[in-house]
């Protein structure tokens, strides 16, 4: 008898639980088309640009009274999942010195090199034409003892990006990525990204 009692009552939570998934299943099913993305790229400069221009600073040499500077690039890569695309982008970096923090230092604890704030956009587009438009913010690091108080080169990015808007496939897209690339004196960036992308 309570081995009847104990069968029935496990048929009957059985049957709840189905029942549960059953009402849930049209909710599951038009849930959010939510994608993992990751991509590996390489940045190739094309500009470069400091400001804001006056006796001590020259928009193409630069000078000790320049406060920024915007750095252009283009981009190709290859992105899962959906292939492999070009890009460019146009990064500001902040070079006043108080807004510098250390990032590497010497044998007495000095700073000798930094990391600098850095914003910017970036364009992508696909083989079949789709553009993603992106928003990043981040830090621009030396990663070496030769920067001489810079960011480099050799150095390494860590930036985040949300997308600003889309065409053809990734029209509505919403989402973004953490992405961190190094460079060096070659003048060329090789970048990693991953993250989540929402469709509708």
């Amino acid at each position: 008898m309570k081995q009847r009692l104990i069968e029935t009552a496990a048929r009957r939570a059985t049957l709840a639980a189905f029942l549960l998934l059953a009402a849930n299943a049209p909710a599951m099913a038009t849930g959010p088309n939510l994608l993992h993305t990751e991509s590996v790229s390489q940045a190739t400069f094309t500009g470069i640009s400091f400001g804001p221009t006056g006796p001590e600073c020259d928009a193409s040499a630069g000078g000790p009274a320049c406060m920024i500077v915007v750095v252009t690039a283009n981009l190709v890569g290859q992105h899962v999942p959906f292939g492999k695309f070009t890009g460019t982008v146009t990064a500001t970096l902040n070079l006043n010195p108080t807004h510098f923090i250390p990032s590497v230092f010497d044998s007495n604890g000095n700073p000798i090199g930094v990391c600098t704030p850095e914003f910017g956009t970036e364009t992508d587009t696909f083989a079949d034409g789709s553009t993603l438009s992106s928003n990043f913010q981040g830090l621009g690091c030396c990663a070496g003892s030769t920067c001489g108080g810079t960011t480099g080169p050799p150095s390494v990015n860590h930036d985040s990006s949300v997308i600003t808007g889309g065409t053809d496939r990734f029209n509505g897209a919403t989402g973004g990525w953490s992405w961190s690339d190094s460079g060096t004196v070659v003048g060329q960036l090789l970048i990693h990204a991953e993250g989540v992308m929402h469709l509708p």
